[in-house]
């Protein structure tokens, strides 16, 4: 049955329809730019295109004979294939991967330029430095030889000072002159010549000897003026005592007292001494040391000689005159020999000690001349 229902289906002749046209072959025209466009959908207009021929304009135009309508637009591109996706991802994430290595080779050549740059530059601005320095260094060390030289300078006008006092003192003249002199001398080089901008660039030998040299010229200063101190207060002692060694006199005498415990002798002091070689007095005034409220003070007294008899232990005292020899440690003579001493201990201080076997030592003028020479090394690169 359903065969034969399809069988008395009527055929639709398409060719008879349509007017014997091959409308397949029939070339529909596209818009041309600048041309009026078909009205878009929707506008309520059909589009006015003309029937071809042999088709009459009553015959409406087939559903299928429209293409003009999705011609006037053109088509959107084709989307890419999941093939295409896959290369410009596959393509994207190489380009990536050699930007992020390009751009660690440049940071790592970056990182080399500056590191070549701290390799070279350090040596060259560390000379540079060095350089700068050496230079400070080099002024540094020639300003100290010229302090030391002039240091060393009067510490030997120094030393032709006291070896000419010294001469004078051995024909016992007094070298009055020599205290103005000492006052007028000072040797100048102290603490404040050392501070550490001064003293950089020197070597350990050197500044052993520079440290010496400043405690010594200190206290050479201090004993310098110590002899000058001692210059003034021993004049008058000195030029009695050389005068007494040619006419000695009496300066003191012994006079005994009674105590509860027996009998007490008393170094006193006389006067006005007299001389040794001439008849001595029958009495004379002594210098007796007595305790008052004030304290111990002189009281004068005149008493007589001792003669003859038992020695005095009661009644008045009596004195007995002292051998000017005996006491010489208490009179000028010992001035005179502190004063040499004196003169003797500086000058050894400037010039040293080497005639001792044993305690060699080196005077302040040596010390000076050895630092002096190794400050020079400074200032010529030795």
């Amino acid at each position: 049955m359903a065969a034969e229902d399809k069988s008395k289906k009527p055929k639709i002749d398409l060719k008879a329809r349509l007017g014997k046209t091959n409308i397949g072959t029939q070339a529909v025209p596209l818009p041309v730019p600048g041309q009026s466009q078909p009205p878009p959908s929707g506008s309520g207009k059909s589009p006015n295109i003309a029937p071809p021929p042999g088709i009459s304009p009553g015959i409406p135009v087939p559903p299928f004979a429209q293409p003009a309508k999705a011609a006037a637009a053109e088509p959107p591109p084709p989307k890419p294939t999941a093939v295409q996706q896959t290369i410009k991802v596959e393509v994207g994430e190489e380009i990536i991967k050699e930007r992020e290595k390009a751009k660690k080779r440049l940071y790592a050549a970056a990182a080399g330029t500056a590191i070549l740059g701290i390799v070279i530059g350090y040596p060259v601005g560390g000379a540079a430095e060095r350089n700068a320095r050496g230079k400070i260094v080099v002024e540094n060390a020639k300003g100290l030889l010229g302090d030391v030289k002039a240091a060393n300078d009067k510490m030997k006008e120094l030393d032709t000072l006291l070896g000419d006092a010294a001469e004078k003192l051995g024909k016992k003249e007094y070298p009055a002159e020599l205290s103005g002199q000492l006052a007028a001398l000072n040797v100048p080089f102290d603490a404040t010549k050392v501070d550490g901008s001064k003293i950089s660039g020197l070597k350990g030998t050197a500044l052993r000897l520079l440290l010496n040299y400043t405690s010594g010229v200190e206290d050479l200063n201090k004993k310098k003026d110590s002899l000058k101190a001692l210059l003034d207060l021993a004049k008058t002692p000195v030029e009695k005592a050389w005068k007494e060694e040619k006419e000695p006199v009496m300066n003191f005498s012994v006079l005994f007292r009674s105590d509860q415990k027996g009998v007490i002798a008393e170094l006193v002091p006389v006067k006005e001494p007299f001389d040794i070689g001439k008849d001595w007095p029958a009495n004379y005034a002594i210098l007796k040391p007595e305790r008052t409220q004030q304290g111990m003070k002189s009281v004068e007294k005149k008493l007589n000689r001792y003669t003859k008899g038992d020695l005095p232990g009661s009644g008045d005292p009596q004195l007995i005159p002292v051998d000017p020899v005996t006491t010489a440690a208490f009179t000028s003579q010992e001035g005179i020999r502190n004063l040499r001493k004196a003169f003797l201990d500086l000058r050894t201080e400037l010039k040293g000690e080497h005639e001792v076997p044993g305690q060699d030592k080196d005077g302040l003028i040596e010390v000076g001349d050895k630092l002096y020479t190794e400050i020079q090394k400074v200032t010529t690169g030795g």
